[in-house]
């Protein structure tokens, strides 16, 4: 976890683009524990603050060619045998960011195509007098800009450039209905007017003219053959992007929650040590106590009795989400789609605490690895309907639909007009089950919360058709509703929380189930691969058999976290949702509709072991939206 941060000014003045990169690098100071350092050439500055997290971590930014080329770079490169090799490269001490430099000299603003790994990097080119500027391929790495006429600004995070001169603070009322609705659908847009994020597969190319923006990959199936045996491949993908994932540290944890996803990967980092001759991994899980619906204390004790780890048990006792909430807003610059973060947060507290630098997460299985769900529209709309009945029947306790409804949602959307009618004959009762909690879900939806003048004026309803509904098209397709949610803006937006969350306990997570072999891989799998006999994320309980213990390994259940989140804001925050919602319920007023979210909040009040998620989803963002305002707009008070 390093920070970057750049300064091009236009008309040369050396003493204030200084002043600029120390200031930016100030404000970055929990980013680089283990230091910071700059560069300057004229009115162009780099900087660069470090967590030694590689061997070839260190001080940067970077020259070569005599100064002619620099960089800063926050990155860790996967390929690098490939690299080296076509780079005519012998010694593989190189650093990264050397590497870097090299594959730019080489392909130039091509060199992105050849990267694996993750990366946010600029690279200044004093012959063409240009910045270069990348993101890696899922947004993994944050990268920020500030363009104007006479300066340009970049940093892993918004702060720095908020400080400089001249940036206007000015809030953005389309990043703000899209949070409200639940829709990440501008991969540029941050919560303020003036600054950008750099999308995900993207470079920048910047010029005393011009800035170029361009996407150098798209998400695509692997196009070559695979292994017969597809969890084989699997195995051996996976394996070798928790390797890449471990590389160069020895202060390398991992969460393990107990679910399929973060117990595969502490499984095979477990074994890796262990072949290595190296310490019991340290494991970081969350602890609820006995009986609770969150408790998923058998799972992780089947996973530390198969595996030997130094584990770490976290208790979760009187969960109150909104503590320290000032202090989560301060890091996330802004509201952020994850209520759950505050538990999070406590992982990554204990983590560096600990003395863990790298900390290995699952987030990400059930887009990587896919559940399958579009192979049950494949089914229905290929006609193979007695297929689609046993993997209905082999779902019935995983989906919350009844076997039958849900075989019947599938025969009215795909079926013959002749099946559907009769259908209807016989089943009338059933069918009026289906449509009545779907009448009741189009009556009452995300539109609901917002302020109407502000979906209006930023547009929100044509946002949310083209960004935030699935098309009929790609649903029927499964290949092509894994490749829309893989695409989803949800994804760097998740990288983006979960970044600065991190980094201010001195801890870089990696995501080994974000490797660009391994997801171009699942995303080449056909849909059997990844949904068969009720079981999504099929390959790799194949995958994982013999090193997972079976209870995880052919788990169906997925903990949903909303009781206790429920629990939490009614049992501890009760007086200060009634400030928020009511008392300064005029700060909200412009973005929410505030008898909706009044009417949400009663209900929750009412029956809170009967939390509508909808009505959960009001007042947590409404709440959260009420504190960001008022500390951006008055200073904030302690929550």
């Amino acid at each position: 976890m390093s920070g970057v941060a750049g300064i091009l000014l236009r008309q040369d003045p050396a003493p204030e683009a200084v002043s600029s990169i120390q200031q930016m690098l100030a404000r970055m100071r929990h980013r680089g524990p283990d230091g910071s350092s700059w560069w300057l050439d004229g009115g162009i500055a780099l900087g660069h603050a470090w967590l030694n997290t590689t061997d070839e971590a260190g001080p940067g930014p970077l020259t070569m060619a005599g100064g002619k080329l620099a960089i800063t770079a926050d990155c860790r490169l996967d390929n690098r045998d490939e690299l080296l090799a076509r780079l005519g490269i012998r010694d593989s001490s190189v650093a990264d960011a050397t590497l870097l430099m090299r594959a730019y000299l080489r392909w130039g603003e091509a060199c992105p195509v050849h990267l694996q790994g993750d990366f946010a990097f600029a690279v200044w080119d004093a012959e063409r007098q240009l910045l270069f500027c990348a993101r890696d391929h899922f947004g993994v790495k944050p990268f920020y800009y500030h363009a104007a006429e006479r300066r340009f600004a970049f940093a892993s995070e918004i702060g720095p450039m908020l400080g400089l001169d001249g940036v206007d603070a000015r809030l953005s009322e389309h990043r703000i209905s899209g949070f409200l609705a639940g829709l990440p659908d501008d991969p540029q847009s941050t919560p303020y007017c003036d600054i950008f994020a750099l999308p995900a597969r993207h470079s920048l190319t910047v010029t005393a003219q011009r800035l170029v923006l361009r996407r150098y990959w798209q998400i695509e199936p692997l196009q070559r053959a695979p292994r017969s045996d597809a969890a084989e491949e699997f195995a051996h993908l996976f394996s070798q992007s928790v390797r890449n994932r471990m590389r160069g540290s020895p202060s390398v944890g991992a969460m393990l929650s107990g679910g399929l996803d973060s117990s595969s990967i502490a499984c095979v980092a477990g074994l890796q040590n262990a072949a290595g001759r190296k310490p019991k991994l340290p494991t970081f899980s969350l602890v609820f106590e006995k009986g609770s619906s969150m408790d998923e204390r058998s799972f992780i004790d089947a996973v530390l009795d198969q595996h030997k780890a130094d584990p770490t048990l976290i208790p979760v006792g009187n969960y109150a989400p909104f503590a320290e909430f000032d202090r989560v807003l301060e890091e996330q610059e802004g509201t952020f789609l994850a209520p759950g973060l505050t538990l999070t947060r406590s992982i990554y507290r204990t983590a560096g605490a600990k003395g863990i630098k790298v900390l290995l997460d699952g987030h990400g299985g059930d887009e990587v690895v896919s559940q399958g769900h579009g192979h049950l529209h494949e089914l229905a709309n290929g006609g193979r309907w007695l297929d689609l009945w046993r993997e209905v029947r082999s779902a019935s306790d995983t989906y919350d639909d009844s076997t039958l409804g849900l075989y019947f949602q599938f025969l009215t959307i795909y079926g013959p007009a002749w099946r559907i009618a009769r259908l209807r004959q016989l089943g009338n009762r059933v069918l009026n089950r289906i449509r009545r909690p779907a009448q009741s879900r189009r009556g009452r939806s995300w539109r609901d919360l917002i302020n109407p003048d502000l979906a209006r004026r930023t547009e929100l309803i044509d946002r949310f058709h083209r960004a935030g509904y699935m098309p009929p098209g790609v649903q029927a397709s499964d290949a092509l509703s894994h490749r829309w949610i893989l695409s989803n803006g949800y994804v760097p937006h998740s990288f983006e929380v979960l970044d600065k969350a991190a980094a201010n306990f001195g801890v870089e997570p990696r995501y080994p189930f974000w490797d660009k072999p391994l997801v171009e891989f699942c995303l080449g799998l056909p849909g059997e691969q990844k949904l068969s006999h009720g079981f999504g994320r099929y390959v790799l309980r194949r995958a994982m058999e013999g090193i997972l213990p079976a209870a995880v390994q052919w788990r169906r259940d997925k903990i949903d976290f909303t009781a206790n989140l429920v629990n939490g804001m009614v049992r501890n925050h009760r007086d200060l949702l009634e400030q928020l919602l009511v008392g300064d319920a005029g700060r909200i007023a412009p973005y929410v509709n505030l008898p909706e979210v009044n009417a949400a909040y009663a209900r929750l009040l009412r029956q809170p072991d009967q939390a509508a998620p909808l009505d959960v989803q009001y007042v947590w963002r409404s709440a959260s939206l009420s504190l960001w305002l008022r500390q951006v707009q008055h200073g904030g008070s302690p929550v």
